[in-house]
């Protein structure tokens, strides 16, 4: 994940004003509404970027920990982020900065992060997100479907991959989208998006 990471810590300018060109709600409107049904409470934002959607989560009440291994774009996020947020340098697979301080979170948000993992990372890192979710908490993951991008290494994503992984840790997966394939907020013609949504078995 280095070779991404100097990527988008390089290119954080242009790549914040791009990610706060979209609207929170626009972005996220497939799963949004199933967060009335989670108590507000602690909501962990990995790849938070430019810090848009943790703004967006601050303002529906919930105290955000936002993780961005990018330094400029992390810079960026702080600037524009409200206390009580909170901003943290770590990154998956293994999230060590997270897993060392033991908390647990009602919600946790990969939003555009899913395609830059290699699948041989995939087990541990969803193993990982599950041990810091609640019991009642949901994770949301956005799959991106389309070509890499000049500087941004981009692997292969599939429902079918998500679901076999989440299986054994107890997760559940539900797609809110309704298995359709939303047009890219970008309106780039060959990038498709999915949004799944994995809660523990109750």
């Amino acid at each position: 994940m280095n070779d991404i990471i100097t990527h988008y810590h390089n290119h954080a300018q242009s790549l914040a004003a791009q990610y706060d060109a979209l609207p929170f709600g626009r972005v996220h409107q497939s799963w949004l509404p199933r967060l009335a049904s989670v108590p507000t409470g602690n909501a962990l934002d990995i790849g938070a970027g430019s810090g848009r959607d943790a703004r967006g989560l601050q303002a529906l009440g919930w105290q955000v920990t936002a993780v961005e291994p990018a330094a400029a774009l992390r810079l960026l996020g702080q600037q524009h982020t409200e206390q009580p947020s909170r901003w943290l340098d770590d990154q998956l697979p293994d999230l060590p900065a997270l897993t060392r301080e033991g908390v647990r979170y009602s919600l946790i948000l990969l939003s555009a992060v899913w395609m830059h993992l290699p699948s041989a990372q995939r087990g541990v890192a969803l193993a990982r997100l599950a041990s810091l979710l609640t019991e009642a908490g949901m994770l949301v993951i956005s799959l991106r479907h389309g070509p890499s991008e000049p500087g941004r290494a981009m692997y292969p994503v599939s429902v079918e991959e998500l679901a076999e992984l989440a299986a054994p840790l107890g997760l559940q997966l539900e797609l809110p989208d309704n298995q359709a394939l939303a047009q890219d907020c970008l309106n780039r013609d060959a990038v498709r998006w999915q949004t799944v949504v994995l809660q523990y078995r109750m």
